[in-house]
């Protein structure tokens, strides 16, 4: 695959995942974590804030990789 097709999905999986990883954990925050106590939100929003990372960072990984 050339190196500006694997950029282009790459993107267009990035985007994907971040409107899906988005969409559920305002879910999750609305439906169950709203009703939790303060320590327990701040919890759960710095952990779902930050674990999109991983899945971010091995697309980025993907789309960097050099041409086999």
């Amino acid at each position: 695959m050339k190196e500006r097709t694997r950029k282009f999905f790459g993107m267009l999986m990035l985007v994907g995942w971040v409107v899906f990883y988005a969409a559920v954990g305002m879910t999750i925050g609305a439906a169950v974590v709203a009703n939790a106590g303060a320590l327990a939100q701040i919890l759960f929003f710095l952990i779902t804030g930050l674990i999109w990372i991983v899945p971010a960072g091995l697309i980025i990984r993907w789309m960097e990789k050099p041409k086999a």
